[in-house]
């Protein structure tokens, strides 16, 4: 890419006001070699080259750059998309930010200075802030935060007592992140959960972003979580004038010098006519205390998503529950944690309440740059064509359905993730309502999707899907090392099942990480990889040919792949030269991929085998080797041998008792596999045949039905599965990438 080769970051008209040097973010990926130096790459808007902060996420082993992650302060229009360009230039300077962010070490914490706004971040307690300062005037009490509050168990414990641990992340110019990490105390001085905390501030800014995660790594099974709550009590010069904001359409703000209070529970949900995609926006909930030096807006950060949730403002300061004292008490299973983030935007007192509501809007729903689908077509750091150049519009509209078709669930342990009708119907709950946990990897096919499409609501679905797995369904302790750092399966209440490397993935994790810059995704995506090789190792049946079902060496394959091409580790390819040497083994032993279901039978299962078959072609994109090309097409032929039905479509599984209709969605992706191969069109031709009777089947209706409350503390609208889009996205599009280039899709089009 050369000085005059420019390339797109789209925004998508959003706002009705303009937006001067708005803080944003982009993670934009490079082919090997194209980005040598990071500080060549530019941003422009028209003429003007635009001061920015780089990260670098990832490198190839050239060393060139992979991914690189990009802050700047563009200046938005209201009720008007925009356009910039970025381009690689070496001979351009690196301009300097008019406003700068920084952050200083100090024995007392780590000072940050924004221009407008200073704090201390200290070493004692996170509380968040202390020592506030808006335009060089000294706010309210220095300890006006008093630390997160937990009540468990009839007992207390808060992050404002005890050492903590910071890290500078990022240092500016134009953004900071402090990572906290420490444990909650009892006034007593005894220690009881972890916690990771993170706070982010802008340059010119005088607002800031908070975190706070729970962390279940105790020895005990269960708690009951009662409350969880921070606290403001600034001291007042002067007579307070608060106010409280919430809505999904338009804000209702009251106003009050006395008290307000509001309360978002699964009724408000039940009852609110809310049309919002939720992944991407449902509503706003805020509250605002000024006096006559200064004020704060607090705002909650996806509120209603992760109800329940409670503000209160009186002339004391603020009450903000992040789980009410008031609601049933929640069930924090061994192993759970839980992310809530904030905004405290600290103003002037003649700030308008209009002005504070937008602020907080525009933390519900920020700005994201778009690159285009040529971008990751020619930078794809996946390596497989996930992003062809011709697709019928019609695919698209297909795949929209599925994406949009599962159902919604609401919930401060529930949203991110979807009930799955299949699994509940089938009793794996017990009665009760069976989480999908975002299985077949939803997290790394809305960020595929995304590529592809550009839709911004499939990319906030996939960053929240993956801060639902970081969260809940990711096991961060247990004393069985086959459950402690992997990935719960499908389950009842989320985690109440076990670990097995069939639903364990790493490829979501690692784009997470490479699209937000979150090192928590890099190291789960590492934890599970490392949890995937115990299960492998430690298990007997993982060993032995035909001991277990031959998806849990595919998807085992499959991590592993994933995590040598996003971390470069030789030690990951190592164990999917092993895995590809175990399959070949199997297959000799047996003639084809045969594993055990019946005591008496070992039938040959279509969409497993060709989930491994699938999973072998990944490991082509690291390896070329033959043997590995030869298996492919052998199981291939052995699929269409014997597990072809009457009508040409195959069936679910061999047994007589289980040969029906099953046209799934891998086995086409097998068989363009085996046609990449081969050359010979007519596996095309038939995973054509297939793609017809799994396009007829039309499952999925954008009417989602009904709300209700279900007994694990979700409200839930729409039936169905859970993962709809995710078992079904990458191995239709692969199929429809060959066969539109084939002709073989022509017929699949809009007639005009």
């Amino acid at each position: 890419m050369s000085k005059n080769t420019t390339q797109t970051l789209y925004f998508e008209k959003i706002s009705q006001f303009a937006r001067v040097s708005e803080p944003v973010t982009v993670s934009i990926p490079f082919a090997k070699g194209k980005l040598t130096e990071p500080e060549h790459l530019i941003i422009r808007d028209g003429d003007a080259v635009l001061p920015i902060q780089r990260h670098v996420l990832g490198t190839w082993d050239d060393g060139s750059v992979q991914w690189l992650l990009v802050h700047f302060q563009p200046d938005l229009p209201g009720n008007h998309d925009k356009t910039l360009h970025f381009a690689i230039d070496a001979t351009e300077p690196d301009l300097m930010a008019g406003s700068v962010v920084s952050a200083t070490e100090t024995t007392a914490g780590i000072e940050v200075n924004t221009g407008p706004l200073s704090f201390l971040v200290p070493k004692e307690g996170f509380l968040p802030v202390r020592d506030v300062k808006l335009n060089g005037q000294s706010l309210w009490d220095k300890t006006s935060f008093h630390g997160f509050t937990l009540n468990y168990d009839g007992k207390t414990v808060s992050t404002g007592l005890g050492q903590v641990d910071l890290e500078i992340e990022e240092a500016g110019p134009l953004r900071v992140v402090i990572s906290i990490r420490g444990r909650h105390y009892q006034a007593n001085g005894e220690d009881y959960l972890d916690f990771r905390g993170r706070i982010t501030a802008y340059a010119g800014k005088s607002y800031i972003e908070v975190e706070h995660q729970f962390i279940h790594a105790e020895e005990e099974a269960e708690l009951s979580l009662e409350a969880l709550s921070l606290a403001f009590t600034p001291g007042a010069d002067g007579t307070p004038h608060l106010a409280l904001g919430e809505g999904y359409y338009r804000t209702a703000i009251q106003a009050s010098d006395e008290a307000l209070e509001m309360s978002l529970t699964a009724e408000t949900l039940l009852y609110q006519s809310n049309e919002h995609f939720v992944d991407s926006f449902y509503g706003d909930f805020w509250v605002d205390w000024r006096d006559d030096q200064a004020g704060l807006t607090l705002s909650i950060h996806q509120a209603h998503q992760n109800f329940p949730k409670k503000l209160r403002v009186d002339t004391d300061g603020i009450a903000c529950w992040f789980y009410p004292n008031d609601a049933d008490p929640a069930p924090i299973l061994q192993g759970m944690a839980k992310t809530h983030r904030l905004q405290l935007y600290f103003h002037e007192p003649d700030t308008s309440l209009e002005d504070c509501s937008t602020r907080s809007l525009q933390f519900q729903l920020p700005d994201r740059p778009a690159l285009s689908r040529a971008w990751f077509r020619e930078n794809n750091p996946w390596l497989e064509t996930f992003f062809p150049e011709k697709l019928p519009r019609r695919l698209i509209t297909f795949i929209n359905r599925f994406f949009d078709g599962r159902p919604y669930a609401m919930g401060m342990l529930h949203f991110g993730d979807a009930p799955d009708s299949g699994y509940t119907n089938q009793g794996r709950g017990h009665g009760e309502t069976v989480w999908v946990n975002n299985e077949y990897d939803r997290p790394h096919c809305g960020v595929l999707f995304y590529g592809l499409t550009g839709q911004r609501r499939v990319l906030d679905s996939a960053l929240v899907n993956a801060r639902h797995w970081l969260d809940v369904d990711f096991c961060h302790y247990s004393p069985d090392p086959l459950l402690h750092g992997g990935l719960k399966a499908h389950t009842r209440y989320h985690v109440i099942g076990g670990v097995t490397p069939s639903h364990e993935w790493t490829e979501g994790f690692l784009d997470y990480y490479f699209l937000t810059g979150r090192r928590e995704g890099l190291e789960a995506a590492c934890s599970v990889a490392e949890n995937i090789m115990r299960h492998m190792y430690d298990r007997p049946e993982m060993r032995a040919f035909g001991g277990i079902s031959v998806r849990e060496s595919g998807w085992a394959l499959r991590a592993m792949v994933g995590m040598w091409l996003g971390t470069g580790e030789e030690k990951w390819k190592a164990e999917a030269q092993r895995l590809v040497d175990m399959l070949l083994s199997w297959y000799d032993e047996y003639g084809a991929l045969l594993a055990p279901y019946t005591s008496h039978s070992m039938p040959r299962v279509t969409f497993m085998i060709s989930l491994t078959a699938n999973s072998l072609a990944r490991y082509l994109l690291i390896e070329d080797d033959e043997h590995v090309k030869r298996l492919i097409v052998e199981t291939v032929d052995d699929l269409i041998e014997h597990c072809l039905g009457p009508d040409g479509i195959f069936y679910y599984k061999e047994l007589p008792s289980l040969r029906h209709i099953a046209a799934t969605p891998h086995v086409l992706e097998a068989l363009t596999h085996a046609y990449r191969l081969t050359g010979n069109l007519e596996y095309l031709k038939l995973a054509a045949r297939q793609f017809v009777a799994l396009e007829e089947q039309k499952p999925i209706k954008h009417d989602r039905g009904h709300k209700y409350a279900d007994p694990s503390g979700a409200v839930i609208q729409g039936g169905g599965r859970g993962r709809i889009f995710a078992d079904k996205y990458l191995s239709i599009l692969l199929f429809a990438a060959e066969a539109t280039s084939s002709g073989l899709l022509d017929w699949y089009e809009y007639p005009f």
